[in-house]
């Protein structure tokens, strides 16, 4: 599997996860089926998504999990952008404080192996 495959298979298990975890949230849904739609036509949308969304301005905080800064950062850019990442950003803002210990950690282990497959993927850019 490439690095671009990794990647978003990996990005479909977090929001399928997201959508177990939080099944009311309509949005959820709307963005993992917004993914798989476009890992069949553009595989390579969904990680520049991710990229220029996520994983540019927050890869430190991720790995440092500096769940204060990522929810202002997703307030910011959900009020100013919305796309298919934002179902995920959103749950900071709306869920972190009351989500258990676990549910934290298994988000912070999906952004952090999001990010390092985002960076693989575009480090090997001529492989997509």
């Amino acid at each position: 599997m490439t690095a671009l495959g990794a990647f978003n298979t990996q990005l479909i298990r977090f929001f399928e996860e997201l959508n177990g975890t939080y099944p009311e949230e309509r949005d959820i849904l709307n963005g993992l089926e917004a993914i798989r739609a476009a890992k069949k036509i553009n595989p390579k949308l969904i990680l520049d998504l991710f990229w220029e969304n996520v994983c540019k301005d927050l890869d430190e905080k991720i790995a440092d999990e500096d769940a204060d800064f990522v929810m202002q950062y997703a307030k910011d850019k959900i009020s100013n952008k919305y796309n298919e990442m934002s179902p995920a950003l959103m749950i900071f803002d709306k869920y972190w404080h009351t989500m258990s210990q676990d549910n934290q950690t298994a988000i912070w282990k999906y952004l952090k192996v999001l990010c390092v497959l985002c960076k693989k993927a575009r480090e090997t850019g001529t492989r997509y």
